[in-house]
């Protein structure tokens, strides 16, 4: 069985795609990941203005 030129542009299609959302997926992934590292220190630092008063 040969396949059909309908399933070739399917088939064209789809391996066009995964690639395409794999890299928004990997950039999507990235930048939350930064944001949470950028809150998660904003937050620690924002004690440190305590550290000298004695309730550290």
């Amino acid at each position: 069985m040969k396949n059909t030129p309908a399933q070739q542009n399917k088939s064209s299609a789809a391996s066009m795609l995964i690639p395409v959302f794999a890299a928004v997926a990997l950039i999507i992934s990235a930048a939350v990941y930064i944001v949470f590292k950028l809150t998660q220190q904003t937050a620690y630092n924002k004690w440190s203005d305590y550290d000298d008063c004695g309730w550290s």
